[in-house]
C-alpha cells in the first residue's frame, strides 16, 4: 500500500504529496494547515494556493473561485462546480453490543443504499475513513453484520481483530462490571503497545485521515462504560504523539453517542454506572450524544431510513431495529453537513450548500465554559440530537411546524430547549422545495424563531451572556422532504439529572463499593455535570 493522504485517507500512488494537495484540497487550507503544517506555508497564502501553485484538474483556479461567491441563492449554487475534495469524515468504533448493533445498521444503510445504486449511497463512500467493532465478548460480536458480511471473521480471527483485552480472559464479557472492562482495556495498551496499532483491524493511517472519530456505545453495563474512556483516552494520545514513525495528523475531534437506559429501565446500578461511565468520558472525547430507547420510541416513524429489513432482523436484536434505523437518521444527516463530496459533473447530482464541520458543532459551547483555573481538563460538550421534518414547508407557519415536530417531538433524549446554551442546526431537503423555504432562511426567520421562547428562549440569558444559534442550509438532491437536524448545547437532561441525584445521595450516605467507585470518580463527575443548564454558563 502506498503512502496515505491524512486528509482524505487515500492513497498517494505515484503522485507526490504536493502535487495531491494541488489538485484534491486546493479548498481546504485549513485541513493542510492541520494536518501538513510545512506544506501548508509552502503552498497557501492564507486560505488560497499561493501564486505559482500549479492546481490539477480536480482543483482548477475556475472551481476556487466559484466557491467564493457570495451569491447564496440556490439557483446560483446548482449551477456551480465546487470540488469539494474526497476527504473522509467518520472513524466508527463500535464499542460493546450495543455500540456493535449501531455499527452495524449504519454499514446495513451502506450496503443498502449501494446496492440499490441509489445516489445517497456515495453520503457514505465519501463519509467513512474506517470501522471498527470491539467488545469482551467474543460470540456477541461474531453474530454482527461486520463480522459475518463485512469482514467474514471466523471466530478464531475476532480474538485478534476484536477482542478487548487480549488473552487476559475468556472473552465471554465483562458481566456488567465496568471495572472490569477498563482493566482490559488498559491490558492492550500495556508496556508500550497499543492495539490500534498491532493488533485491530484498523489502519492507523486512517485515524488520520479522519475528520473526526466517533465512538458508539453504552454508558451503563460492562463493555461501553468501562472500555470506551480508556480508547478514547488511547486514541487521543496517537494522534498527538503516535510514537515512532506514527504521525497521525494532530488532535482532532473525538465524539461518543451514548446509550442511556429509559426510566424505567433504570435501576440504581445502571444510574452508577451511566454516572461513572459519562463523567470518565467527559475527560477524554470532546463531545457526548446522548440518546435513550423511550424517547426514540416516541419519535414519528418515517424519521427512520430505510434499511434491508432481512439484514435488520438478522443481525439487530428486534426491540432495536426501529431505534438503530432512526439513529442511522440522525448519523447520515451528521454526514452529509461536511462531507466533501466529489461527483461527476452533473449538478444535479451534488449535494451543495453551507457546510459545517465537526470542530463548528462543539467549539462555540467551549468558549462558554467557566474559565476555571483548578480543572486541569475541558469537559466534553453535551450535545442532544434532535430531527424533523415536513414534506412541503412554504411559508412561516410551516417553519412553525417543522420546528415544533424537531424540538418538541424530535428528541432523541428527554431536554429542555430553553435551559440550552445554543446550538447548530441543519436544514437539508431537494432543490425545489428548498427553494421555497430559502426567503425565509435567508433573511433569518427560522434562527430568530429557534430563538424564541417557546424553543431556545434567546432572551432569557444574564448580563454578558449569549445564546449562540448557527442555522446552515444544504441542497441534498435525493430526499423526499425537508429536514431539520439539529445538536444543542448543555442543556438540563431530567434523567441524567436523576442518575446524578441517585450518585451524589449514595457518595453522601453509603459505605458500599459503589459508593467507594463514586467517590474516587468525584473529581470527574462534577465538571461533566455541573455545566449542564444555562444557569451554568460561563
Amino acid at each position: 500500500m502506498s503512502e496515505l493522504c491524512k486528509i482524505c485517507a487515500n492513497e498517494l500512488g505515484d503522485q507526490s504529496l504536493e502535487q495531491h494537495i494541488i489538485d484534491h484540497h486546493a479548498n481546504h487550507s485549513d485541513s493542510v494547515q492541520l494536518a501538513y503544517p510545512g506544506l501548508y506555508e509552502q503552498l497557501f497564502n492564507g486560505d488560497q494556493l499561493a501564486t505559482g501553485s500549479s492546481a490539477g484538474a480536480e482543483g482548477s483556479t475556475a472551481e476556487r473561485s466559484s466557491g467564493d461567491t457570495t451569491d447564496r441563492s440556490v439557483e446560483s449554487r446548482s449551477s456551480q462546480t465546487i470540488d469539494r475534495g474526497t476527504a473522509k469524515k467518520w472513524l466508527f468504533i463500535g464499542v460493546g453490543g450495543a455500540g456493535n448493533h449501531i455499527l452495524d445498521s449504519i454499514l446495513m444503510r451502506r450496503d443498502t443504499l449501494t446496492e440499490s445504486n441509489d445516489p445517497l449511497a456515495q453520503v457514505w463512500k465519501s463519509g467513512i475513513a474506517d470501522y471498527l467493532n470491539l467488545n469482551t465478548n467474543r460470540s456477541e460480536v461474531f453474530e454482527t453484520y461486520y463480522a459475518r458480511v463485512d469482514k467474514e471473521y471466523t471466530p478464531e480471527s475476532l480474538v485478534s481483530n476484536c477482542m478487548i483485552g487480549h488473552q487476559e480472559h475468556a472473552y465471554s464479557g465483562a458481566g456488567r462490571d465496568w471495572s472490569r472492562a477498563e482493566k482490559w482495556a488498559k491490558s492492550d495498551f500495556a508496556d508500550e503497545s497499543n492495539a490500534f496499532v498491532e493488533r485491530w483491524d484498523i489502519d492507523p493511517r486512517r485515524i488520520g485521515g479522519a475528520q473526526a472519530i466517533m465512538l458508539l456505545h453504552s454508558v451503563t453495563k460492562g463493555t461501553g462504560c468501562g472500555a470506551t474512556p480508556v480508547l478514547a483516552e488511547k486514541l487521543r494520545d496517537l494522534l498527538t504523539d503516535g510514537g515512532p514513525g506514527q504521525t497521525l495528523g494532530g488532535d482532532k475531534p473525538i465524539l461518543s453517542s451514548v446509550v442511556l437506559p429509559s426510566e424505567n429501565e433504570f435501576g440504581e446500578s445502571e444510574m452508577v454506572r451511566g454516572v461513572i461511565g459519562m463523567a470518565r468520558l467527559a475527560r477524554s472525547v470532546d463531545g457526548i450524544i446522548p440518546f435513550d430507547n423511550a424517547a426514540l420510541d416516541r419519535i414519528r416513524s418515517d424519521l427512520a431510513i430505510d434499511i434491508n429489513q432481512q439484514w435488520l432482523q438478522t443481525y439487530n436484536p428486534p426491540q432495536y431495529e426501529q431505534i438503530n434505523r432512526l439513529l442511522v437518521s440522525f448519523f447520515e444527516g451528521f454526514t452529509m453537513s461536511s462531507t466533501p463530496i466529489s461527483y461527476d459533473a452533473t449538478s444535479t447530482q451534488r449535494i451543495h450548500g453551507d457546510m459545517f464541520d465537526v470542530p463548528d458543532s462543539i467549539r462555540p459551547a467551549k468558549q462558554k465554559y467557566p474559565f476555571d483555573t483548578d480543572l486541569d481538563f475541558e469537559p466534553a460538550v453535551v450535545m442532544v440530537p434532535v430531527l424533523g421534518r415536513h414534506a412541503e414547508p412554504r411559508e412561516r407557519s410551516d417553519l412553525d411546524t417543522l420546528l415544533r415536530s424537531t424540538l418538541l417531538q424530535g428528541r432523541f433524549i428527554d431536554f429542555d430547549p430553553s435551559t440550552s446554551w445554543g446550538g447548530t442546526f441543519m436544514v437539508y431537503g431537494p432543490e425545489g422545495k428548498m427553494e421555497q423555504i430559502e426567503p425565509l432562511l435567508n433573511s433569518n426567520e427560522m434562527r430568530t424563531m429557534l430563538g424564541g421562547e417557546d424553543f431556545l428562549d434567546r432572551e432569557n440569558v444574564g448580563p454578558g451572556e449569549s445564546i449562540d444559534i448557527y442555522v446552515d442550509q444544504l441542497v441534498v438532491p435525493h430526499v423526499d422532504s425537508v429536514y431539520l437536524w439539529g445538536l444543542i448545547w448543555n442543556p438540563r437532561l431530567p434523567s441524567v439529572e436523576r442518575m446524578h441525584n441517585h450518585a451524589e445521595d449514595l457518595v453522601n450516605n453509603s459505605e458500599s463499593r459503589q459508593a467507594k467507585a463514586l467517590e474516587e470518580n468525584w473529581h470527574l463527575i462534577e465538571p461533566l455535570f455541573g455545566h449542564l443548564g444555562r444557569e451554568n454558563m460561563g
